[in-house]
């Protein structure tokens, strides 16, 4: 039969993707990362007493752009002005700085157009169309195909659909979208910058200011940004019709604000018997061997090993107190029990309607494919050929689990339709908040932090690593307004490869930059919640405090805010 199981629920599909969302979010545990194409209007206008038009739309996704394979930014003024975070652009600044320098550890400021660096490799891609095309994922594939029958029908027609979409626009790139793992499938396109040049970054110490104990924790004092410029036809390039004009003096308590970025991804649509496995298997591993590698890199760096390893040992830290963090949600009853009774309410409605009745197959195997993935793993300590042919077993189990979660998708995706958003995928989405403090040691964390409290725990922890101080923030402190804000909280939903996205106001202002979030936000990898979790941005502000008496850019500045000969 070769008429896909998935078309017979089309009509049902498109009847929930048109049907306004509930004025509260039926189902908050599965986040709000909303793609561009579909965004909750009914919801958004019954939270935030504010209905984004379509003009607003298109200049938020225009105006952003996602930073290399890795990171999200901005476009922050009408020369091709672009920000990012340090962390993001890290990398990058080691690659084009000169010989005998260390532009990493001491900052550096273009102090003209001609003396930006191109940087080799980079490229900014800024998300022009989406397409639905979903039928023609699905076309030719019958309602009973799996394995590798499944894999080869998809790969070749995501050939065609690629195929089709270069011959038609053949100057951007086109990335086939896998969206509720399967359920939908779009084509997004990309007009790509490929001429991107380093402007400016700060000093390393202020950058990552509180270093690996400060991270995903607040309050926050870390100046975590960098300015680069896309250009084109050797000239910087023309983004008057599309760039976030900053507010400097940022948001206020309460005020709705908007995340627009590309989140790398999550696991909202797990079934709970992959998120058991994660909790007992997966992430312990994964941390023996960061903490082993972690060993191995500070042993070297210590006794003076060639080239730089700050970067892999950083990133290394981060991916350590991250997964730490994500266990810890897993771990939590709590987060747990959401998650099973969200799942069991799905089931229940898959159950009662004879069409969609057989979804419930692929979580029942998914049950057993995750219980005899733990019993292998724990059997690969036997002789080498156990281990051999237990491995293959293991590999097997993984690239079915992977097609069966296409069937997991679907079946979210015919019940609840977009008024759900998807599982992220390294693709733009919009995500809703407020600017917020919250519950913190059993008092209340604000939600800005200002230049006093650097100082303060600069002084605290006496100027020593990772709290030390570059000289020029000792020596110009007199010179500096103590009651700048310098970071600010949110509930907008976030995580990895929303790094360097811009927060924005309803009158598509910048109100700041995010570059991570609080301890408590980790856990919302699995189940999304707001009432501790938060999202952290540098303030604009900070920014151009730093910019005019710091690091004397006065230009750069001045292009940030949009004043002086030009704008």
């Amino acid at each position: 039969m070769k008429q896909s199981f998935r078309r017979r629920f089309a009509a049902l599909a498109t009847l929930l993707a048109l049907a306004p969302l509930a004025p509260a979010q039926a189902h908050k545990e599965l986040g709000r990362m909303w793609t561009f194409e579909h965004p909750p209007l009914d919801f958004l206008e019954a939270e935030y007493g504010f209905r984004p038009s379509q003009d607003w739309l298109d200049f938020a996704r225009l105006a952003s752009v996602r930073y290399g394979e890795w990171c999200s930014a901005s476009f922050v003024s009408p020369r091709g002005m672009i920000l990012t975070n340090h962390h993001c652009a890290r990398d990058n600044v080691a690659a084009v700085t000169p010989g005998g320098q260390d532009w990493l550890t001491s900052g550096w400021f273009a102090k003209s157009l001609d003396e930006e660096v191109r940087i080799p490799e980079l490229t900014v891609q800024q998300l022009v169309t989406m397409r639905d095309v979903t039928d023609a994922m699905n076309e030719g594939i019958a309602a009973d195909a799996e394995g590798e029958a499944l894999a080869s029908a998809l790969a070749a027609n995501e050939t065609k659909v690629l195929d089709a979409a270069k011959a038609a626009e053949p100057d951007l790139k086109h990335e086939l979208v896998s969206l509720y793992q399967g359920g939908m499938y779009q084509v997004y396109s990309y007009k790509v910058y490929d001429d991107v040049r380093l402007v400016a970054t700060p000093d390393l110490r202020i950058a990552k200011f509180g270093g690996d104990p400060d991270n995903f924790t607040y309050p926050r004092f870390s100046l975590d940004y960098t300015f680069v410029r896309a250009w084109e036809d050797g000239k910087p390039a023309d983004t008057s019709a599309h760039y976030f004009k900053v507010k400097t003096r940022g948001p206020q308590d309460g005020e709705t604000v908007f995340v627009t970025g590309n989140p790398g991804s999550t696991g909202r649509l797990n079934t709970i018997a992959q998120m058991e496995f994660i909790r007992d298997i997966q992430y312990p591993s994964s941390l023996g061997n960061i903490k082993a590698q972690l060993q191995q890199l500070r042993a070297a760096e210590k006794a003076g090993a060639e080239g730089d390893l700050r970067g892999e040992i950083l990133n290394l830290e981060n991916s350590e107190k991250a997964i730490t963090g994500y266990l810890d949600g897993l771990r939590n009853e709590k987060v747990m029990d959401v998650k099973r009774n969200a799942e069991a309410r799905l089931r229940e409605t898959l159950a009662g309607e004879e069409r969609l009745a057989p979804f419930l197959a692929a979580f029942d195997r998914l049950d057993t494919i995750n219980a005899r993935k733990s019993e292998l793993v724990m059997q690969l300590r036997s002789s080498r050929e156990q281990r051999r042919e237990r491995s293959a077993e293991l590999q097997a189990l993984l690239q079915e689990e992977e097609l069966i979660a296409k069937r997991i998708g679907e079946a979210f995706f015919a019940v609840y339709g977009t008024s759900i958003p998807p599982d992220a995928t390294f693709t733009l989405r919009l995500s809703d908040g407020v600017v917020k403090g919250f519950p913190m040691n059993g008092t209340i964390a604000p939600y800005f932090t200002s230049l006093f409290g650097l100082y303060a725990r600069n002084i605290e922890f006496a100027n020593q690593d990772p709290f030390d101080l570059d000289p020029r923030w000792i020596d110009r402190r007199g010179s500096l307004d103590l009651t700048t804000p310098f970071c600010h909280v949110s509930t907008c939903d976030i995580i990895g490869g929303n790094s360097g996205s811009p927060m924005i106001n309803t009158d598509l202002e910048l109100v700041g930059l995010v570059f991570d979030g609080n301890i408590e936000s980790l856990a919302n990898r699995f189940v999304f919640t707001d009432d501790v979790p938060r999202t952290v941005c540098v303030h604009p502000a900070i920014i151009v405090e730093s910019l005019r008496k710091i690091y004397d850019a006065p230009a750069i500045a001045d292009e940030f805010e949009g004043k002086g000969a030009g704008y």
